[in-house]
């Protein structure tokens, strides 16, 4: 069990950290999902992962630029 410091911090036990890989510097998040908690590593990546592929285009970057501004004369 953890305990909550002045400073409303905690540590993740030992055991934990081992079993998911969490090493210092890394990203974390806390959502709640019903009435507990989860803790989510790197939440970034969850994003990324998540919308990935989502706004593929057939077009290339520069026909969208001259799709959007006009080409360039």
């Amino acid at each position: 069990m953890s305990r909550v410091t002045a400073k409303y911090q905690i540590t993740i036990p030992l055991k934990v950290r081992n079993e998911l890989g969490i090493i210092p510097g890394a990203e974390v998040d806390i959502s709640k999902e019903g009435n507990k908690y989860i803790l989510v590593l790197n939440p970034v990546e969850e994003i990324k992962s998540k919308w990935r592929g989502r706004f593929k285009s057939s077009s290339s970057s520069d026909q969208y630029l001259d799709d959007i501004r006009g080409p360039i004369e």
